[in-house]
């Protein structure tokens, strides 16, 4: 008797554990899962294509305000005066926080204070120069040396 009870529960534990198998894993839960990811995705593609669209118009608002910017940077170019005795060119150059070396060289470059840009970056590497550049507008002369171009930047006296 014991055996054949013993028997009867084995059989109603297997035939419980294979109704849960079948139930977790059979052909409805996937297809309910699959469907379920499928939702999941088209909401994602839609949060994706809202994404791009705002990026765009962001995208479009950042060019816009960057050509305003050139132009305005344009128009408030003073003192572009040309000696023509001594052919010195004055310059007023601005220097923005964050402003690398080498933009600052290529600046000065650019708008001929010296002939050539890495000279002075060199030069503004040095320790007592780096930590101290001042920004703002700096009216700057093509006959300037290095260090007075580098002094003025700075804010130091003139030995």
């Amino acid at each position: 008797m014991k055996t054949s009870l013993r028997a009867f529960g084995i059989g109603l534990f297997i035939a419980g554990a294979s109704f849960t198998l079948y139930e977790k894993f059979g052909p409805i839960a996937a297809t309910q899962e699959v469907s379920q990811y499928e939702e999941q995705i088209a909401a994602y593609e839609q949060q994706i294509d809202s994404l791009e669209q705002q990026l765009q118009k962001e995208n479009t608002v950042a060019t816009t305000i960057k050509e305003s910017t050139k132009q305005e940077a344009k128009k408030e170019q003073p003192t572009n005066t040309t000696s023509k005795e001594q052919d010195v060119i004055t310059r007023t150059i601005y220097i923005y926080e964050n402003m690398s070396l080498y933009e600052i060289g290529q600046q000065l470059e650019a708008e001929q204070i010296v002939k050539n840009g890495r000279e002075i970056e060199l030069y503004l590497s040095k320790p007592e120069f780096s930590r101290s550049i001042q920004k703002g507008a700096f009216d700057l002369h093509s006959d300037m040396t290095v260090d007075h171009i580098a002094k003025t930047l700075t804010g130091k006296k003139m030995d």
